[in-house]
């Protein structure tokens, strides 16, 4: 869900993001706008490219007619093979995380095609599964590299395990963590992305622990599959066994790791 697209540039770092004439609101008429013409229900979102592709659906890049932004829309691919209330409880539970290391969700609807959406803030940034990358074959003294130093990347999985123990503390457990769902914005935010197998601690629902081969990209989670991502779940958790607050925990160390 990363992006080249960029926003206002930093106040006070004269190497931050550009503004291009397109970013700015000059010429934006809001003394004019005209409520009884404002977009509605499905219409008044615009898709436009595809940004990701996850086990439940894809993720798009989508303009908010009605305020004039852009946005990030997450629709279940299909609803006659996925789950409609995981998708649904995605989208409740990363709605009702107030946090700022958590995307907020907007609005929660239905398509066209009887396919559930919910609607987020746009991402612009790097995960943290590219920057590593990038750190491995790539010169330290470049460019790409001191954007993001060693000591930004400890300060933003501070942020992270913050944010991870605030989803704790309001009983859940995100079940994912992984440097692909670790993004650095481009203005020093940080986020905990993909809540699509979270749970509620105390919620008895069961989940498919089936594990099979999978059709998405390496490393991704997939519905019908072991819930979680060989390489940062701890044992009990892929043996199918019950797990607690402490399977993220085991997650972060390997992140750190």
């Amino acid at each position: 869900m990363s992006s080249g697209e960029r926003g206002g540039k930093g106040f006070l770092d004269p190497s931050g993001p550009t503004v291009s004439n397109a970013d700015t609101l000059a010429g934006d008429d809001a003394d004019d706008f005209d409520v009884a013409s404002m977009p509605t229900g499905n219409a008044r979102y615009v898709m436009r490219d595809m940004l990701g592709r996850g086990g439940m659906g894809d993720v798009l890049l989508a303009t908010d007619a009605q305020i004039g932004r852009d946005v990030a829309v997450k629709r279940m691919r299909d609803r006659r093979t996925t789950s409609v209330a995981r998708f649904l409880r995605e989208a409740r539970i990363q709605g009702r995380l107030d946090h700022p290391a958590i995307v907020p969700v907007h609005e929660v609807a239905v398509d066209e095609e009887d396919r559930p959406y919910f609607v987020m803030k746009r991402l612009t940034g790097t995960t943290l599964a590219d920057i590593l990358a990038a750190r491995g074959h790539v010169s330290l003294t470049t460019s790409s590299i001191d954007k993001h130093p060693l000591s930004r990347l400890l300060r933003a999985y501070s942020d992270v395990c913050l944010a991870v123990e605030f989803a704790h503390t309001r009983g859940v457990i995100h079940r994912d963590l992984k440097p692909a769902n670790i993004m650095l914005g481009d203005f020093g935010e940080v986020y905990v992305l993909d809540w699509g197998v979270a749970r509620v601690m105390g919620d008895d629902s069961t989940d498919s622990l089936e594990i099979g081969p999978s059709k998405e990209p390496a490393g991704s989670t997939e519905a019908g599959t072991v819930l979680g991502t060989i390489g940062y779940m701890p044992p009990e958790q892929l043996r199918g066994m019950s797990i607690d607050r402490r399977a993220d925990v085991y997650a972060l160390g390997c992140i750190l790791f």
